[in-house]
């Protein structure tokens, strides 16, 4: 799971549901604190997970969506990377003139 979706109850109790992807590449939200996952067809992964904290654990305070490290650093490479191939490219046409 590359993401966590968290809510708070009244007495400070954090429930949390993770998001990401699960087996065969699926997109997948897990609540750690009962048995529920639903896989996601398409967005709204955040509104569903705060919903099912909610209703399900009574957690409706300070709602947050946090990306784990590893997911950060993944991101930040890949776009390092992009941006290092398009100066070369640019580089490279700019030398040819």
């Amino acid at each position: 799971m590359t993401h966590h979706i968290t809510a708070t109850w009244e007495d400070g109790t954090v429930f949390e549901v993770s998001y990401g992807y699960g087996a065969r590449q699926r997109r997948m939200l897990e609540c750690l604190h009962c048995d529920w996952e639903e896989q996601i067809t398409y967005g709204g992964a955040r509104h569903k997970g705060l919903d099912h904290l909610a209703q399900a654990h009574g957690a409706v305070g300070s709602p947050t969506m946090t990306a784990d490290a590893r997911a950060r650093r993944q991101v930040m490479w890949t776009m390092t990377v992009c941006f290092l191939i398009a100066a070369v490219v640019l580089w490279w046409a700019t030398s040819r003139t």
